[in-house]
């Protein structure tokens, strides 16, 4: 089930950190690491109520950031889909249970609240050495934008975007 996060679920979010950066590294991602995401992040997430989790039975299996914030790099990109847009941001599963359709449901629930909300779609972006991430987005109907670069990275990172069927309008 994916719910929103409370305060309680504050700590296991953070202390999960460390095996997804380890299991992200293994794969040669280096989009995680001591200086992002940290523990200041999470909290303005749960603060803010967009940190949503998958949480099966109390074992929270992974979890997502939902809001409207654009980092600036997205200013120059050709995007299709309008504003406002919801933005998927610190998507991650729990190493043990990869495969087992985590991300694809979290993904599925966002593009459901795009929809709920009336929105025209969502935005985001990955890491380009983040392959299983890529295609994900790919495999769920998302369009690439372009390319990005965030200071202090070595690579480009994807923006990616997908429209929603927006309630009560109906397409051309």
């Amino acid at each position: 089930m994916i719910r929103p996060s409370t305060a309680a679920d504050l700590a296991a979010v953070f202390d999960s950190l460390p095996c997804i950066v380890t299991a992200m590294r293994a794969t040669g991602n280096d989009q995680w690491g001591p200086s992002y995401p940290t523990r200041d992040h999470f909290a303005a997430d749960f603060t803010e109520g967009v940190l949503f989790l998958d949480d099966d039975q109390g074992q929270i299996r992974g979890f997502a950031v939902l809001n409207f914030e654009e980092p600036e790099e997205y200013e120059p990109l050709l995007w299709t889909v309008g504003r406002p847009a919801l933005v998927i941001h610190r998507l991650a599963v729990v190493p043990e249970f990869l495969r087992r359709g985590v991300a694809d449901g979290l993904f599925a629930f966002a593009e459901a609240q795009a929809t709920e909300r009336n929105l025209a779609g969502l935005r985001s972006d990955t890491y380009s050495r983040n392959p299983a991430m890529n295609a994900l987005f790919a495999k769920r109907g998302w369009r690439q934008v372009g390319a990005l670069r965030f200071p202090g990275r070595e690579a480009d990172f994807v923006a990616w975007e997908k429209a929603v069927t927006r309630i009560g309008l109906t397409s051309p």
